[in-house]
């Protein structure tokens, strides 16, 4: 999964200045084990990339609960595959 957080600017504000911002990266990141993880401008927008191999989608709704809760976020969650996973794909393709 591709997970892109992107938090309301002045409520990240909020949270960078308080320290909450910090706590909530360190806890998803604890909790999300990525794979890999990229922050970066987007659209004038703060935004964290995450890439996680979930066993379960439920997990998502406890992880990221605390990113719409406090820091306003909008939060997108995207099947991504790795390039095994593609070559797998456009095999079954020649099954059909």
């Amino acid at each position: 999964m591709l997970i892109r957080i992107r938090p309301d600017l002045r409520t990240a504000n909020s949270a960078i200045a308080d320290g909450s911002m910090q706590k909530a990266l360190q806890r998803a990141h604890e909790q999300l084990k990525p794979e890999a993880s990229y922050f970066l401008p987007q659209d004038g927008k703060r935004t964290a990339l995450f890439i996680c191999d979930l066993q379960d989608e439920s997990q998502l709704v406890g992880m990221l609960d605390q990113f719409f809760t406090h820091l306003e976020a909008q939060v997108d969650v995207y099947p991504v595959m790795t390039f095994d996973d593609l070559r797998a794909g456009f095999a079954q393709l020649d099954d059909r």
